[in-house]
């Protein structure tokens, strides 16, 4: 978002990243401490960067204090994946801001949900993930849950999310495995048929009870 900004600060030898918006409260988790130690999804996606920053670094050395320090910071702080990864508990506040955002500036959204097939092992799963981060775009948002994920495509309308959806599937199917998609359900907003934002929350939470 154009308001937020990232800070980090260390307590003792903890690295905390957070993204704060205008208020206090504003405050998005993302590759962080607290979810990199609770989230075993976040975790997974920490330790891939871990090792990508280190492979980068270490070039015929070994690594030091100093080096662990500074990959910990990077893979906290600077993930250079293309889309923006959160805890999935925090797609209803993300859903909520952007549908003030189109009431306000009249600017569209879609949400997609990926059904993933619960024959799918982690490390499919963790195939899955890195394949989206690569390929979507940096200001669409990715939201982790155990079955399934969740993405927000800002300024995307309701028919190129359709063809969004169908390249998706085509593509996780191609690079992970065929048969690993349940369903891939979108929704747009605005929409002639949606009177109420509440119906946008209430179709997103929905997609997590199937």
């Amino acid at each position: 978002m154009a308001n937020e900004k990232s800070t980090t600060e260390e307590k003792g030898s903890t690295v905390v990243t957070r993204v704060t918006g205008k208020k206090d409260t504003d405050v998005h988790p993302m590759m962080s401490y607290t979810a990199v130690t609770s989230h075993r999804e976040m975790a997974v996606a920490f330790v891939r960067e871990l090792l990508r920053h280190g492979n980068r670094i270490m070039n015929d050395h070994e690594l030091t204090i100093e080096d662990l320090v500074t990959i910990c910071h990077l893979a906290l702080s600077q993930r250079e994946t293309g889309v923006m990864m959160l805890e999935g508990r925090h797609l209803r506040a993300r859903v909520s801001e952007q549908i003030s955002r189109a009431d306000r500036y009249n600017e569209p959204f879609s949400v997609m949900f990926v059904r993933l097939n619960a024959s799918l092992d982690r490390s499919g799963y963790d195939s899955v993930v890195d394949t989206l981060c690569e390929r979507m775009r940096k200001t669409d948002m990715l939201f982790i849950f155990k079955s399934r994920l969740a993405l927000i495509l800002p300024h995307t309308l309701k028919d190129p999310c359709a063809i969004l959806a169908a390249r998706v599937q085509q593509l996780l199917e191609t690079a992970v495995a065929t048969g690993i998609i349940d369903g891939i359900p979108t929704l747009t907003y605005p929409d002639p048929e949606i009177t109420a934002r509440s119906q946008v929350l209430d179709w997103a939470e929905d997609q997590l009870r199937d």
